[in-house]
């Protein structure tokens, strides 16, 4: 697995403090170690994945560094974590990347809700696929996927010219209760401030057209300010 964009390895990299709290008491309860051994295991997490992205960004680079670090775990368990580990880092450092794209994505003024639908899938999920909305809709702060450690729920942007030809309508805001009333969201209160991706969209800052002078101009507004001197 080769994660080549930089700003995901920038994000998992800017939010060490966050990711290490986060995940000391998951990582307490796989172990049944005290929250000091956990937190210490998180941070050498961190910091392995933060090195094996830089490295080159494999998965597996990752697992054969935590191999041979002598976690003090039985083999199954270390693997297990470490899979786990990355993959949900993962995970989030590339909802926050698909969420930075989107603000700047004005092109896709709609995007509507995808599942995957298999047995896997949880059921309260089900209901995002009815959502098609605009891209900057509080909707979206509130239940832009994932939806948990283990959802594979995403979002897929639409043109206007998509959003005609796909013969669908925008979600009705008096529709949205009752879909909201069936999501449900299993990210554990500790990564809460890692949710990025549910942050309002930036604003592009319009920016203003360069004017250019030519000297006789430059030289005529000059003169209208110089004291008269006769």
């Amino acid at each position: 697995m080769i994660i080549a964009a930089d700003d995901i390895v920038d994000w998992v990299s800017d939010r060490g403090d966050l990711l290490i709290a986060a995940w000391t008491p998951q990582i307490a309860t796989m172990t049944d170690w005290e929250l000091p051994y956990a937190e210490a295991l998180a941070g050498e997490l961190h910091d392995g994945m933060v090195t094996s992205l830089l490295r080159g960004g494999t998965e597996s680079n990752f697992l054969n560094l935590v191999a041979r670090s002598n976690t003090g775990l039985d083999p199954r368990t270390e693997r297990d974590l470490a899979e786990r580990f990355f993959g949900v880092t993962l995970k989030l450092a590339r909802a926050a990347h698909r969420h930075a794209q989107d603000g700047k994505a004005t092109a896709l003024p709609f995007k509507y809700g995808t599942i995957v639908g298999d047995a896997r899938t949880d059921p309260s999920h089900l209901p995002l696929a009815d959502v098609l909305l605009p891209r900057e809709h509080p909707f979206w702060t509130r239940w832009q996927p994932p939806f948990g450690m283990d959802c594979r729920c995403g979002t897929i942007g639409m043109t206007n010219g998509q959003l005609a030809r796909s013969g669908r309508s925008i979600t009705p805001d008096e529709a949205l209760p009752a879909i909201e009333a069936q999501l449900r969201d299993t990210w554990p209160a500790e990564f809460r401030p890692l949710l990025d991706f549910r942050q309002p969209l930036a604003t592009a800052t319009p920016t203003q057209p360069a004017i250019t002078l030519s000297q006789q101009q430059l030289d005529d507004i000059l003169s209208a300010f110089r004291p008269d001197t006769d």
